[in-house]
């Protein structure tokens, strides 16, 4: 098994032959692999989630959370298999055995890398969990942590306009940050963005946050706006708000608190 953090899917596959060892400097160990299909963590129960974590190493599930697995995949008699992770991060589910790569394990850095990324995951996991209103919170309060003067809009029909940051206190000065944010498990398209920069002014800064992501045709519409546009996924503003973690207000820190865990240099 093996998990894809961009998707937040889990990918099953069968071993199908002997470790050996790879001419590549960046691995140590290549194995071939049959994949079955995957599996979306998001579906998954909180203590099958917590004993899974983000996969960047070599271990064997238990029986509980492969039936965990299958059931959030819609397939029927998955055994425990071992984790392989591909090189580059990037992985497709196929019926046709071929040869993924893992680094070696063992390592203080590589156990550091991995716990990093398993408190991503988990930081991920409460953020989906938050409200809509909860969401706009967290991103305001992320914008006054990066040094902004941000504020939350009124309720009703907004122009996609649910955040406006600006430099100073009082709104004097340019440029203002125009945020919309979107909390829900589906892709945006480009019919939003395309909405969102048509709603932007001359001198706007145009920031779109999705917790369920961007279409390939999204990221093109945004890239290809006169008016500056960035768009934040759900991976891209954990590790923004972890950034800046300890410069986040009391307040916004009530929403989503984190603990720093210390490791040995």
């Amino acid at each position: 098994m093996t998990y894809d953090p961009a998707t937040r899917e889990y990918l099953v596959g069968r071993v199908t032959g002997d470790w050996y060892e790879s001419n590549d400097d960046e691995v140590s160990y290549v194995r071939p692999v049959h994949w079955y299909g995957s599996a979306s963590r998001d579906a998954l129960p909180t203590d099958a989630r917590a004993r899974l974590g983000c996969g960047t190493t070599i271990f064997r599930v238990s029986e509980d959370v492969a039936t965990e697995l299958a059931r959030a995949a819609g397939v029927q008699g998955w055994v425990c298999v071992p984790e392989v992770q591909k090189k580059g991060g990037e992985h497709e589910a196929s019926e046709t055995p071929r040869v993924d790569e893992t680094p070696a394990v063992g390592l203080d850095d590589d156990a550091r890398a991995a716990s990093a990324e398993d408190g991503i995951e988990r930081i991920k996991d409460r953020v989906l969990d938050l409200e809509w209103d909860q969401m706009e919170a967290l991103t305001a309060g992320l914008l006054r942590a990066m040094e902004y003067y941000a504020r939350i809009t009124a309720r009703g029909p907004d122009g996609g306009r649910d955040v406006i940051a600006t430099p100073d206190a009082l709104g004097l000065e340019s440029s203002y940050i125009v945020a919309e944010v979107k909390h829900r498990k589906n892709a945006m398209g480009t019919p939003e963005i395309r909405s969102f920069i048509g709603g932007l002014r001359p001198g706007d800064r145009g920031l779109y946050v999705s917790t369920g992501g961007f279409s390939r045709d999204a990221r093109l519409e945004a890239d290809s706006s006169i008016i500056p546009v960035r768009l934040i996924d759900l991976d891209d503003f954990v590790r923004l708000y972890t950034d800046v973690y300890d410069r986040v207000d009391e307040e916004t820190r009530a929403l989503l608190p984190l603990v720093r865990i210390w490791w040995p240099a």
